[in-house]
């Protein structure tokens, strides 16, 4: 990690995982700056199978934490008040390119100004729903062994956004965001109200324990509907190194093409050692029938192994059944996998398998 800057700064790695607001930062002087560059390296070694297809072994990106490089600045403005922004470009690493042909900070891209009554940014950003999935599940919504993460449709990101988040009021914090324009890794669409996207989210934080909901709405411009999303989880630390989690989730459509339930439920190890273990599971249920309808449900399994407080090996184990008419999932990670790289079963009801080996560094 490399740090350039006027007046005194620490920066912790593992905040740049996460997001600006992920780690306080210590007071500075009106006018200093610090600007941060940091990094997301993720690289796997897979084998896939899908029923109907041979077995494909390869090498692929972004398997527990999506590979990505990105600059993070601040400036204190002084009477409690600081402007910052974050840039974060995504990276394939196993073959050196962008995985998003359309942007080049396809992650984020972001300016804004805080102080004690919140939060509000301008520009790319994260949806709440994404920040909740890493705490919806014991894998972090990452791997192929997430179930939640492969079976839950709502859009990592949105384009144009306006978004504000709330100070922590006993525990309790807020999110709002609202934008015009693409959402994901589409390519970006014009700034209408045919495109526009609200998300409302609350959480909640205790000793040992966490919640959090979420609601979504999504309209694109190229479809004949909306997208609407409701979803709330949470964790509980049981003790002895373990702790539970649950999550529930909805997915409509306005045109009634999509009418989906998903649950998930998960459970983490932590041992003495730098080690986890985690084993979970997650279904689909479906309230429609006909082509490319059914129900899904999926097991995991996932092992890391920290080598250094920036190096980590994981494992991966992920095995997923679709039934009735359904071939539409993919095991995928924890950044979107490109279209023609997603291995999905040519047979309705086909089942997938997947297994990862991988290492993850960050600076």
């Amino acid at each position: 990690m490399r740090i350039l800057k006027n007046g005194p700064a620490r920066v912790a790695c593992l905040a740049g995982l996460a997001g600006i607001g992920a780690a306080p930062l210590p007071a500075q002087a009106v006018g200093a700056d610090q600007l941060t560059l940091f990094g997301v390296f993720d690289t796997f070694a897979t084998r896939l199978h899908a029923d109907g297809l041979a077995p494909v072994v390869r090498l692929d990106a972004s398997g527990l934490l999506a590979s990505r490089i990105g600059l993070r600045g601040r400036e204190e403005l002084g009477g409690g008040w600081r402007s910052n922004f974050l840039l974060e470009a995504g990276l394939d690493g196993d073959v050196g390119a962008q995985p998003d042909g359309n942007r080049l900070f396809n992650r984020q891209a972001w300016v804004s100004l805080a102080g004690a009554p919140g939060e509000v940014r301008l520009g790319r950003q994260n949806t709440p729903q994404f920040y909740m999935n890493g705490k919806f599940d014991a894998f972090t919504s990452a791997t192929q062994a997430s179930g939640w993460n492969n079976l839950f449709g709502a859009p990592p990101r949105l384009d144009n956004a306006i978004g504000y988040l709330s100070p922590s009021w006993g525990g309790w914090t807020v999110q709002a965001l609202a934008g015009r324009g693409a959402t994901g890794g589409a390519a970006p669409s014009a700034e209408l109200a045919a495109n526009q996207s609200t998300h409302l989210a609350v959480e909640a934080v205790g000793e040992g324990w966490y919640w959090g909901a979420n609601y979504q709405l999504v309209k694109n411009a190229s479809l004949p509907y909306s997208a609407r999303r409701d979803s709330t989880g949470g964790s509980w630390d049981a003790g002895h190194g373990w702790t539970l989690f649950g999550a529930a989730g909805r997915e409509t459509r306005s045109d009634a093409s999509q009418h989906i339930q998903l649950y998930s439920l998960s459970l983490r190890y932590r041992g003495a050692g730098p080690y986890s273990v985690s084993v979970g599971w997650a279904g689909l249920r479906d309230h429609l029938s006909g082509a490319g309808h059914g129900n899904a449900d999926q097991l995991g399994a996932l092992y890391l192994y920290l080598l250094s407080t920036r190096t980590t090996l994981y494992g991966a184990l992920a095995r997923l059944n679709q039934q009735g008419r359904r071939n539409s999932f993919a095991l995928v990670g924890a950044a979107v996998v490109a279209p023609a790289a997603q291995l999905r079963s040519p047979q309705p009801g086909g089942d997938l398998q997947g297994l990862q080996l991988g290492i993850l560094h960050t600076f």
